[in-house]
């Protein structure tokens, strides 16, 4: 049994007063699916998006005058404020750069030779969902740092942000700390899903840190065996490797000496965000599980991350043929701790969400009930070739209530809205509404 959430989107998004949403499973005879990415909350968002943008062509209205008119200023379905929504933001920010406003409301009145022309855009949205994890900050003779956490890094860049978060803390070049992940011998982290492991690894790592550099200070002032023995702790800072005087900046001891002084071998802190009283078994089972995970409306708050997907396509008017042009995607994720990657992590949904409309389909033998088409040699993804121009917005501000940093969902929420975007920018070109994905010529000439 396979079970997504395939109606979360849609009680949350909008300012509904009296709304019912209900899921239903059936068995069926087919292979149990699994998650690529953005589970549940991506069809949800291609059913509600879709809807959003009928009514606001029935009502002769702006598809985005629509949803602007019944913003939800606080969670509909929990009766929660949220942590942060800075979805009329990224609204504003993405039709800005789109030039939405120059959009006509007619479906087949805009065009190009053959080509007609659609501008289609959707709201996305995916929940902060949060674990507790365990990391150790190891500070070695030579001054350089070592950070170490069972997590993973799945090409996500986790390696990248746990650096520079042990550097932020202790003063140092990123370059001089060592990452360590994946070894079940080491503290443990949670599964990486759910957009959670970086918020919760950063959690940990800026905790252990800031207990290394305490502890660092602790030692420079108050161990006979330190230069600096005799100092006031508070009198200390650690600044580029090495502690100093605060008042004299000049002057001091390169953190590596210091652990050579002390002979006590490397400094290890090691730190975790588990509530206090948490049991041996209760760590077990975080680290184990998804069941574990905070909800995002724990603690009398709603936390979600939010985006805004903008898309024109061109269509080819005698043979249906659909070529996406340009996207723009405008992301509420919170703090975003290396924009780099962030912006790797959105425009990975939003080409995922570009072969989730146009490419991407299942074909089932009936008889046996497999997947026919089981390998990329038959199951067509998006390429080079199909990806277009792709412009990405951060608009999120430091979200302190919703995780330790501030951080929100990043990798899951760039595909929420696209292929619902993407639907009806082709409606806008053509006229022709395609509910089922992926949206093929045969559809739209039949």
């Amino acid at each position: 049994m396979h079970v997504e959430p395939c109606n979360a989107v849609t009680p949350i998004m909008y300012a509904v007063p009296n709304l019912a949403s209900r899921h239903s499973l059936a068995p069926v005879n087919t292979v149990n699916p699994g998650w690529f990415r953005a589970p549940g909350e991506n069809p949800s968002a291609f059913a509600i998006e879709t809807a959003m943008d009928e009514l606001a062509h029935a009502l002769g209205m702006d598809p985005l005058e629509l949803r602007l008119r019944n913003y939800a200023e606080f969670d509909q379905q929990a009766k929660l404020p949220w942590t942060t929504r800075r979805l009329r933001e990224a609204y504003a920010a993405g039709a800005e750069v789109f030039g939405w406003s120059q959009r006509s409301h007619e479906p087949r009145s805009m065009r190009e030779g053959r080509e007609l022309i659609g501008w289609g855009m959707a709201s996305g949205t995916y929940p902060v969902r949060r674990s507790a994890g365990d990391a150790e900050v190891v500070v070695k003779d030579d001054g350089s740092v070592e950070v170490r956490s069972a997590g993973i890094d799945m090409g996500t860049g986790t390696y990248t942000i746990l650096a520079q978060a042990a550097a932020e803390v202790l003063t140092m070049p990123a370059g001089r700390v060592r990452v360590v992940l994946g070894d079940t011998d080491l503290p443990l982290a949670p599964l990486a899903g759910g957009s959670q492991l970086a918020n919760l690894l950063v959690a940990a790592v800026d905790k252990a840190a800031r207990a290394a550099r305490e502890r660092l200070l602790d030692l420079a002032a108050n161990d006979p065996r330190s230069p600096l023995s005799g100092a006031r702790a508070n009198d200390l800072v650690l600044s580029d490797g090495h502690v100093r005087p605060a008042r004299n900046a000049s002057k001091g001891i390169f953190v590596g000496d210091l652990i050579r002084a002390l002979g006590d071998g490397p400094l290890v802190a090691r730190a975790d965000t588990f509530k206090p009283g948490a049991t041996e078994d209760d760590r077990r089972l975080t680290n184990q599980t998804f069941q574990r995970m905070i909800a995002p409306t724990d603690g009398g708050v709603s936390a979600h991350a939010w985006s805004a997907q903008f898309v024109e396509v061109r269509v080819d008017e005698d043979f249906g043929t659909v070529r996406v042009r340009r996207m723009v995607g405008a992301f509420d994720s919170g703090r975003v701790y290396n924009p780099r990657l962030a912006r790797s992590q959105w425009m990975g949904g939003m080409i995922m969400g570009l072969g989730q409309a146009l490419l991407e389909e299942g074909s089932t033998d009936p008889r046996t009930g497999r997947i026919v088409n089981a390998s990329l040699a038959d199951y067509l993804v998006a390429v080079n070739a199909d990806v277009p121009e792709i412009t990405t917005l951060s608009v999120g501000v430091p979200d302190l209530t919703a995780t330790a940093l501030g951080g929100k969902a990043v990798g899951e929420l760039g595909i929420v809205g696209v292929a619902a975007a993407i639907g009806n920018a082709v409606f806008h070109a053509t006229g022709r509404r395609v509910r089922d994905l992926p949206i093929t010529l045969e559809k739209l000439i039949a």
